[in-house]
């Protein structure tokens, strides 16, 4: 799999501008200095006036000033204001906890100093309002940037009106004064250069020069009526694009409602409208009902029919590009498409006139159902990767499906999206997100009915995994009791494993292990199909682990991984891989543990699971404190600690704090305070990449510390027992506690593959800690190693 592009977690970025900027620069200057004067200021205008690419170019130019950058939140198509303060944690990397969203939100930029950027505020004016307000008082370095359609209205905000760019005219109450003699307005500058884009070889002329003045303005130099004019080159010249939009201007600014700007812009996209193909019409209103971008699958699945066959939406979309009504907006290598905000509200009102809302919003919910349900099915294979892709593209349409149609839909289409949607949050973490939709079922829906326990379920383990285990104790047991009523197998599984984990997070370990148990023999029943069901081995192995039962929790932990190798999933394997890890690493088998944890490390990188890189971060950095590499583990340990700020849910429960208390206490009494507060703060600001490099020996300082380890340029790692074999080796470097356990086994006469086949690992391994004893102890023979136990022994 090619490794992850988002390490850095790329949501938060400013997004990159697909075209030129023209003109502004007075407007530039302006709002950089009121940024400097206001912690809030707020961008006003009508739609297509040029707000956000204002916000984006000035937040560009300012991120220097700010000593923890600029980041973007995009709130167009969020229709759910209950999820506000969760989407802005998200693009801020926030990660979840049982803390509400705006509490996690402010204690993260409480010391912070960052540029906020809240784009599209319009739809959520009082909840952006509400939320600003307490991030301000909250964070003394914070500054807002919103861009709004009217001010937030917040004390102490700052609303600067955006104006039209500046058209050819001499100034008027209508707009801005044009520019100087001889040189060209800027509104006439982005027509000429979006006509240029559109028709090759275009440029402005001496005769075309008075008709594109006269147009821009006409259009009041509002910049997404000049775009869709410039687009119609394609067909007219400029002198008749005039005359054809002319008319219609004259008949809209007859009327007696709406400002002339609002006017202008409606007649420009009225005319556009009329300029489409009876087709193009009807798909762009269909079009509306995609919230975020969407692909051609999505666009042939709501839109065709009833006039539109599926076979011609592709061609009917290649209109709408051609006419800019949809722009390219590619993600991750695959081709989609979106709308801007004015003209997906636009087509939302033809819609709505057609009488075709309800219909086409079922079409979308039918679509993700199906998809949802296909995923779920899949998600325990080598289709797990592509899936939880899919599903991070589609996040903000699901969300605002789920919004729209929640409360109406038929109750067996929301038991299978929730069912399915329940292990997407869990395996992305997004388990906030998760218990926020679970609780609007919750409350909206008679959830003790026949069919309702794997939701409940689902719902009660986001519960868990915040440790909010009272609230969640009573839903468990009734989802057990109706999954067994209606002889539900997998439903009781599911139950059951909630339940084990409940216990082992609250220290119940042979409560745990009992209702695991009982939870994997279910799953075995049915098939074993499910991508929660080799949980079960991962979190047995834990609560093993937590027991100081080392060789149970590999053993466990270890069928998990061999499940997850035999189907190609990816998620759960690596967590059983890092169970794996930290077990050895208690075992004191410092060589086997580091490649399982950097293995999983790899995986856990790939799939851009934030928490599996935070455990993975701190469990190597374990192994290279047992090693003597002190500063290159504390430098780990504080990359770990800022992920972890971003991943406060732990699947590994809160009995993992007490390693993490192993790992910083060695990496301190070896280096002293001073020393180890220094190599943290370094790896505190390490980037996320990097630090996970050095993590897998893939950089020059990280194999440097490993050879001046191994040289004896670091002091070595004190012998490591675990209280079953004893002290180390009496010469050369000393064994570990597994190499010991290997060497006795030896001694005993076994083969490597019988060694293998009592440990529980695999015969290669076997094999190498075979070749280290021999290679540490300085002999050449097996009977060598037999000899020097029983002399030990004795």
């Amino acid at each position: 799999m090619a490794r992850s592009a988002t390490l850095e977690r790329q949501t938060g970025r400013l997004p990159a501008e697909l075209t030129s900027f023209i003109g502004r620069k007075a407007e530039l200057e302006e709002v950089r200095r009121l940024i400097d004067g206001h912690r809030l200021v707020t961008l006003t205008g009508p739609g297509g006036v040029g707000k956000t690419r204002l916000a984006v170019r000035v937040a560009t130019g300012a991120r220097d000033a700010f000593a923890d950058g600029v980041r973007f939140v995009g709130l167009s198509g969020l229709t759910e204001p209950t999820l506000l303060a969760q989407s802005v944690c998200d693009a801020l990397g926030v990660g979840e906890g049982a803390e509400p969203a705006a509490a996690r939100l402010a204690d993260h930029l409480a010391d912070r100093s960052l540029l906020l950027v809240l784009d599209t505020c319009e739809h959520l004016v009082d909840e952006c309002a509400m939320l600003a307000e307490a991030l301000l008082a909250a964070a003394p370095g914070l500054r807002v940037l919103a861009t709004s359609r009217q001010p937030l209205d917040v004390l102490g905000e700052c609303a600067f009106p955006v104006a039209p760019l500046a058209r050819p005219r001499t100034g008027g109450e209508e707009g801005p004064a044009g520019a100087p003699d001889g040189e060209e307005c800027d509104s006439v500058k982005l027509f000429a250069e979006r006509a240029a884009a559109t028709v090759q070889g275009w440029t402005l002329t001496r005769g075309d020069r008075d008709a594109v003045m006269r147009l821009c303005d006409r259009l009041d130099g509002i910049p997404l009526a000049i775009e869709l004019a410039a687009v119609q080159l394609r067909t007219f010249s400029p002198d008749q694009v005039l005359g054809r939009l002319g008319t219609r201007l004259f008949q809209v600014r007859g009327r007696r409602t709406g400002l002339p700007r609002h006017q202008t812009l409606r007649a420009a996209v009225d005319w556009s409208h009329e300029l489409c193909s009876p087709e193009e019409r009807l798909l762009w209103a269909r079009l509306s009902v995609f919230a975020d971008d969407f692909d051609l699958d999505g666009a042939e699945d709501v839109c065709s029919g009833d006039g539109l066959a599926a076979d011609r939406v592709a061609e009917v979309l290649t209109g709408l590009l051609e006419k800019s009504i949809v722009q390219r907006a590619d993600r991750g290598g695959r081709v989609r498409y979106r709308m801007l905000d004015t003209l997906r509200e636009y087509g939302a009102e033809r819609l709505a006139e057609r009488g075709e809302e309800d219909r086409l919003w079922r079409r979308c919910l039918d679509r993700y159902v199906a998809l949802l349900r296909r995923a779920r099915a899949e998600l325990h294979t080598a289709e797990q990767a592509a899936w939880l892709e899919w599903f991070a593209g589609e996040r903000a349409n699901v969300r605002a499906v789920l919004g729209r149609l929640l409360p109406t839909a038929d109750d067996d289409a929301v038991r299978k999206a929730m069912a399915a949607l329940g292990r997407f949050w869990t395996l992305h973490g997004m388990v906030g997100e998760g218990r926020h939709w679970a609780a609007r079922v919750l409350e909206t829906r008679d959830t003790t009915a026949p069919g309702w326990s794997e939701v409940v379920t689902m719902s009660a383990l986001t519960m868990v995994l915040q440790n909010d285990l009272a609230v969640a104790g009573g839903l468990l047991d009734r989802a057990l009791a109706q999954a067994r009523a209606e002889d539900d197998r997998a439903g009781v599984a599911t139950a059951l494993l909630a339940q084990g984990v409940a216990a082992l997070f609250a220290g119940r370990t042979e409560a745990a292990l009992r209702l695991l148990g009982e939870a994997g023999d279910h799953y075995r029943d049915t098939g074993h199909d499910d991508v929660l069901a080799p949980l079960v081995d991962v979190f047995r192995g834990l609560a093993h682990m937590f027991g100081d039962d080392f060789a149970a929790a590999v053993a466990d932990a270890d069928r998990a991984v061999r499940h997850g190798e035999e189907r190609g999933e990816l998620w759960v394997r690596s967590y059983g891989m890092l169970v794996c890890g930290l077990a050895l690493w208690l075992a004191g088998d410092l060589d086997e543990s580091l490649a399982r944890l950097r293995g999983a490390l790899r995986i856990k990188r790939d799939l851009d699971d934030g928490l599996g890189m935070t455990l993975g971060l701190e469990g190597v950095a374990g192994c290279l404190c047992s090693r003597g590499e002190h500063a290159r583990a504390a430098r780990l340990l504080g990359a770990a600690d800022r992920m972890r700020e971003f991943t406060q849910t732990s699947w590994f429960g809160p009995q993992h704090a007490l390693l993490r208390e192993v790992y910083c206490g060695e990496a301190v009494a070896a280096l002293g305070e001073e020393r180890y507060r220094a190599a943290f703060a370094e790896g505190e600001a390490l980037p996320t990449a990097s630090a996970i490099d050095d993590a897998l020996g893939d950089t020059p300082d990280a194999r440097d510390a490993r050879d001046g380890a191994a040289g004896g340029g670091t002091a070595p790692a004190a012998p490591v027992t675990d209280g079953r074999t004893g002290g180390a080796a009496q010469a050369g470097r000393p064994l570990t506690g597994r190499e010991l356990e290997v060497a006795a086994l030896i001694a005993e006469g076994l083969s490597n593959r019988d060694i293998a086949a009592r440990l529980t690992i695999a015969k290669r391994t076997a094999d190498s800690h075979v070749e280290h004893i021999l290679a540490k102890l300085g002999y050449s023979s097996r009977a060598q190693v037999a000899a020097w136990i029983a002399a030990r022994d004795a």
